[in-house]
């Protein structure tokens, strides 16, 4: 089996490397990188060369940025490829669907830890009860706060930054609401690891109409994870238009600031090799009263940080499902929905334990 990975981050990396245990692992980026058993093309991927070097693999991984996701979806499904995709696009990937059976090619999007992993848990989750409510909080942390930011980047500043200006979509009470990013903070405090704060981000995504049973559900949050204090200096970048596409000189060249901020959060939030760990909670209510939680935890491990880990792992087992044929149907098939076939929600919880990736229930 083939497999062309689109995009040699930190994540990429990880996921060619893992899979080339076991497959013939090719990584596409923009400059040359030196993986293990893994060969890498230096290629722009928006280049008609591209497609027909792409075109004579099995499965594709597109680990591009979420502003590049969507096009590069779209011509992978135009290729009749199947695809796994965590390039977390703006966009709605359900839009696409009909093509991918035109083309009969099977599309995995959002196959990260949130979404992603989240999707297939609460996929489980509403095949066996009935829900009144589910909020998901996860992130990524350094283990040493370095003030005044509190954090590291585990993977693109580019998309950090999405997560904190995109408008977040939340299920309240029955009706879809547009939230600001950043907002209804809530104060969390986790044994073993202290205090923290959460926001509402953009995360729940394909959960919000992919599937009928999730349609019903009436209340359903997704909130970021950090530092208290994290959101406040985000929001403050923000109301002195730090973000906007005006145009600055910056080190000799012209850039909007969004893009200047970006340079110099990206040397700020740097993750080097400090010690750091990624946390996810999921938390379900019946209608009954009846609670259902579940914690994710990892920590960095062989040079990878967690979140890549957890990120990365979970896309791997998605591609190992979709390689063993264990997934037929043709079209947008959302973790959400996988994880509602006991074997799909087993095979990823077993793989991502075997690597070393805590997931306690109760």
């Amino acid at each position: 089996m083939k497999i062309a990975v689109l995009g040699g981050g930190m994540v990429g990396s990880l996921i060619a490397t893992e899979l080339s245990k076991e497959y013939t692992v090719t990584v596409y980026d923009h400059i040359k990188l030196e993986l293990n058993n893994v060969k890498t093309r230096i290629m722009d991927v928006t280049h008609k060369k591209f497609q027909e070097k792409i075109k004579n693999y099995d499965i594709a991984v597109n680990c591009l940025p979420g502003f590049m996701g969507f096009k590069m979806l779209n011509t992978i499904i135009e290729l009749k490829m199947s695809c796994i995709d965590i390039s977390f696009m703006p966009e709605n990937c359900l839009k696409l669907s009909k093509k991918a059976i035109e083309n009969d090619c099977i599309i995995i999007p959002d196959a990260g830890v949130a979404p992603g992993l989240s999707n297939l848990i609460i996929g489980n989750i509403i095949s066996n009860n009935d829900i009144e409510e589910i909020r998901i909080m996860v992130g990524g942390l350094p283990k040493e706060k370095n003030p005044p930011w509190n954090y590291k980047a585990p993977f693109s500043p580019i998309d950090v930054i999405e997560e904190y200006t995109r408008p977040a979509r939340a299920k309240i009470n029955g009706k879809i609401e547009i939230r600001k990013a950043l907002s209804d903070i809530q104060e969390l405090d986790i044994k073993g690891i202290g205090k923290l704060e959460a926001f509402l981000t953009d995360g729940l995504r394909t959960l919000l109409n992919s599937d009928p049973k999730i349609s019903k559900i009436p209340n359903l949050l997704e909130y970021t994870i950090r530092y208290p204090g994290h959101a406040s200096l985000v929001k403050r970048l923000i109301k002195n238009g730090d973000f906007s596409d005006e145009i600055v000189e910056y080190k000799n060249k012209k850039m909007t600031r969004r893009e200047k901020t970006c340079e110099d959060l990206f040397e700020e939030w740097k993750l080097d090799n400090e010690e750091e760990f990624t946390i996810m909670t999921i938390s379900a209510r019946t209608y009954k009263g009846k609670k259902i939680n579940y914690t994710v935890y990892d920590e960095g491990k062989d040079g990878w940080s967690s979140m890549s880990r957890t990120t990365g792992l979970t896309a791997c087992a998605f591609t190992k499902l979709l390689l063993e044929k264990k997934i037929n149907k043709s079209g947008v098939q959302c973790p959400e929905n996988l994880g509602q076939t006991e074997y799909n929600y087993n095979f990823v919880l077993d793989y991502l334990k075997e690597k070393g990736i805590s997931i306690q229930s109760n």
